[in-house]
């Protein structure tokens, strides 16, 4: 089964091929584009403005997508909006969840988890890296399920300030970009002590979806990567340079199954069980 570390990488070897004398982003060699692949690249098609070259077993979904046809894709995706207002009054979080559910059930890890893991993690977006001031321009949700493999993808991204971009700015210390990562998703983290109140999110959505549903997990932000494949095996990467990713972006593969004690997986903390050691 691919990870969604793997569908990143694509994404990344794809745009390894774009420079700025490019006419076109061209992914005719790959037959499938799965979040953590297609929504980046939809990202970058914006900021570039050329178009993206596909492959005839993409050009329909892909063709839908970029032009904002969502209601007629079998995926359901949104693009976010630019005021927190404007998300409020169409009740962003509720839609995505209704659709899911209208499409593929709310197996994949519940109602409750469905909506806790989409609201908490756009609300992250709107909270810190805003629109609003202009520190970022686009922002995305998609979900895709695997029938055969019984999954679904969840992919949540902005082109922000990033996770180490926002500690910067708020003047909390940290190591390198990996360890930002850390202390976002570490519950009581320097963090969560002042108005950002990030890792509070990102640590309840990650242990809800990793130790209830056994979900795997993907973080970009800046140059750190974090890859959750279980809650006793993960992985920490710094980036290269030239693969700096502009915003966060943060994708769950989810398992068809509900998450049993949600609310108790939400409220008791043990400890961040992702360290990163700094070398």
């Amino acid at each position: 089964m691919i990870t969604l570390l793997q569908d990143y990488k694509k994404y990344e070897k794809i745009m390894g091929n774009v420079n700025e004398n490019s006419e076109y982003i061209n992914t005719t060699k790959y037959d499938f584009l799965a979040p953590t692949t297609l929504i980046p690249l939809l990202c970058m098609q914006n900021k570039l403005n050329i178009p993206i070259l596909v492959n005839d077993s993409t050009e329909d979904y892909v063709k839908r997508i970029i032009n904002g046809d969502s209601t007629n894709t079998n995926t359901p995706y949104q693009v976010l909006p630019k005021s927190a207002k404007e998300r409020q009054d169409n009740e962003l979080t509720e839609k995505m969840v209704n659709n899911i559910k209208e499409k593929w059930g709310d197996q994949f890890g519940g109602y409750f988890t469905l909506r806790y893991i989409i609201s908490e993690l756009t609300s992250n977006i709107y909270d810190h890296t805003s629109f609003e001031e202009e520190l970022a321009s686009q922002g995305y949700t998609y979900a895709q399920q695997y029938p055969n493999l019984n999954k679904l993808d969840i992919c949540i991204m902005d082109d922000g300030l990033s996770i180490p971009g926002r500690f910067k700015k708020s003047g909390i210390p940290f190591e390198d970009e990996c360890h930002a990562i850390e202390l976002a998703i570490s519950n009581n983290s320097t963090l969560s002590k002042n108005p950002l109140e990030r890792g509070n999110g990102l640590w309840s959505t990650i242990k809800l979806a990793v130790e209830g549903n056994g979900a795997e997990v993907l973080i970009v932000s800046g140059k750190g990567c974090l890859h959750i494949k279980k809650k006793d095996k993960y992985k920490y990467f710094l980036l290269d340079n030239e693969n700096i990713f502009k915003g966060t972006l943060i994708s769950f593969k989810l398992n068809n199954r509900e998450v049993q004690n949600c609310y108790g997986l939400i409220e008791m903390f043990t400890g961040n069980p992702y360290k990163y050691k700094v070398i």
